[in-house]
């Protein structure tokens, strides 16, 4: 009879394991259609989202960059660093070959005034690829130029390209965006996109750059007109390369993105859509916005299996034993009048937090294990964009 009672049991257990199986399955959905209908407010059609403008929150990085051909340079962007003087982000055909004269246009005037022009090298370097910084001066300057142009010859006609000024010479009245981070053009994955967006918006990152080479229009207005709802800034610049060769393109988008967020967000990191900050014994980046620049060590992570139902950065806690690897990230403190960021590595410290950066790897990979992105799992995989991901609403 023992053996009756046993086998009840058992059949008990079975059923009720399976029942609660059932149960944590429904409750999951539920929980997700809850979240998703708290989110929206009301019913939600994304077709909208996709297509009309909706978006009420935009703040204002200054005129989009765009790489324009002049005489022996392709020039990205400009900005007024002082009232009288300017400064360009360049890519130099020829670094033997550079500019004699330089303009600064004012409004109102047809002809601009004459400025000194100077340069300097982003980065040393021997090779054709080297970004350089151009400077144009002016004296007398009674207001603010809205352009400035570099050539050979003296002429300043219709002809000189004028490259638009992004005005970053005054402090603006209140700067209420405490991270900025910006994100070089990489080729596209729209999960790659939604996770690296999710995870940093879940730590504390309230503000977004995105150098847009691919991005798909459809998602950039998707996520435009979201960015209320996320309590969130967003900004897509459209990124016209005119070289396949890619060495300089981080050191370009580094300084655009300094310059571009000086005196509008007290601080800016640069990061690639598999690079993710996590924080060692916090929760948020609050803990890492009190330097004037943190050196965050990046270490390698094997990318996992490829299950679509989980964020890649959770699917794997394998980071390399690679000694050789010893790659820097940054958070500026970006407050310097100057617009200059002293580029001598400090010593990483990765006590606070560490930069994960997601590859794939092969079988014969050495790695040990490192769990701290482990206690964001919960919510990183309930995130409201993670979950349209994983349902196929995006």
């Amino acid at each position: 009879m023992k053996k009756y009672h046993q086998l009840i049991l058992l059949i008990i257990s079975a059923i009720s394991l399976g029942l609660f199986l059932i149960y944590r399955h429904e409750y999951n959905r539920l929980h997700y259609v809850l979240e998703v209908f708290n989110f929206f407010g009301q019913p939600c059609n994304f077709s909208d989202l996709q297509t009309i403008d909706f978006t009420l929150r935009q703040h204002d990085w200054g005129p989009p960059p765009v790489w324009q051909e002049t005489e022996n340079a392709y020039i990205y962007s400009a900005f007024l660093i002082e009232k009288s003087k300017a400064k360009a982000i360049v890519l130099p055909k020829d670094g033997q070959k550079l500019p004699k004269n330089c303009y600064l246009w004012l409004e109102d005037r047809k002809k601009p005034l004459t400025g000194k022009f100077s340069f300097s090298k982003m980065v040393d370097g021997a090779n054709s690829l080297v970004p350089y910084f151009y400077y144009c001066t002016a004296t007398n300057v009674e207001t603010a130029p809205f352009a400035v142009s570099f050539n050979s010859i003296t002429k300043h006609d219709g002809n000189v390209k004028k490259i638009p000024l992004n005005d970053i010479s005054a402090p603006k009245p209140t700067v209420d965006i405490n991270i900025t981070v910006c994100v070089p053009p990489l080729l596209f994955s729209k999960r790659k996109f939604v996770e690296f967006f999710s995870f940093h918006r879940l730590i504390g990152v309230e503000s977004f750059i995105f150098y847009d080479k691919d991005i798909p229009r459809r998602l950039v207005k998707l996520m435009e007109n979201l960015s209320k709802r996320l309590d969130v800034r967003l900004a897509f610049l459209p990124w016209n390369f005119p070289k396949t060769e890619t060495a300089a393109v981080r050191t370009i988008v580094e300084n655009d993105c300094l310059l571009r967020t000086l005196r509008q967000s007290k601080f800016t990191a640069v990061l690639e859509l598999n690079e993710y900050i996590v924080p060692v014994s916090s929760f948020t980046v609050n803990d890492l916005l009190r330097d004037s620049k943190a050196s965050l060590p990046v270490r390698k992570f094997c990318s996992g299996n490829g299950d679509l139902g989980k964020p890649v950065a959770l699917q794997s806690y394998n980071v390399i034993n690679d000694a050789r690897f010893n790659s820097v990230r940054y958070i500026y403190k970006n407050d310097n009048p100057d617009g200059y960021w002293d580029n001598e590595a400090a010593a990483p410290d990765g006590s606070r937090a560490s930069v994960h950066k997601y590859i794939k790897c092969d079988a014969n990979t050495k790695t040990t294990k490192d769990y701290n992105m482990m206690k964001f799992s919960t919510d990183f995989t309930r995130s409201t964009l993670v979950q349209l991901l994983v349902h196929n609403q995006l």
